[in-house]
């Protein structure tokens, strides 16, 4: 079963991401950036890979593009995440903005294994 990755697989662990770590995107945005982007990432990892051409992306590489996407969302809708004015609205604009830069900068192909095997 081929399965693309999709807003909803990034929004899901968007989610998780406790109040702390939230508000720290407003005082600290670069450290709590790059935490986020490794969330994000070693969460779909488990459901994907990433390529570049015929090179599997690194770790770093894949984290990097996170980051860069999530610092691409405006300030306005961060603060929204951040305070759950509109939480669901802004976690929907980070999840679009976070799969537009990855599906932009690589092939991404699904892996999980079936349970049990």
């Amino acid at each position: 079963m081929k399965r693309n990755l999709s807003s909803a697989t990034i929004k899901t662990p968007l989610l998780e991401i406790d109040g702390e770590l939230r508000g720290m995107l407003l005082s600290d945005r670069a450290r709590a950036t790059a935490a986020v982007a490794i969330h994000l990432c070693l969460r779909i990892g488990h459901d994907y890979v990433f390529w570049r051409g015929s090179d599997k992306a690194t770790l770093d590489a894949v984290t990097r593009e996170i980051a860069d996407a999530i610092w691409r969302v405006p300030l306005s809708t961060i603060t929204q995440f951040v305070k759950a004015e509109d939480k669901a609205g802004a976690t929907d604009a980070i999840a679009q903005e976070v799969l537009a830069g990855l599906t932009a900068a690589f092939e991404v192909q699904y892996v999980r294994e079936p349970y049990g095997g």
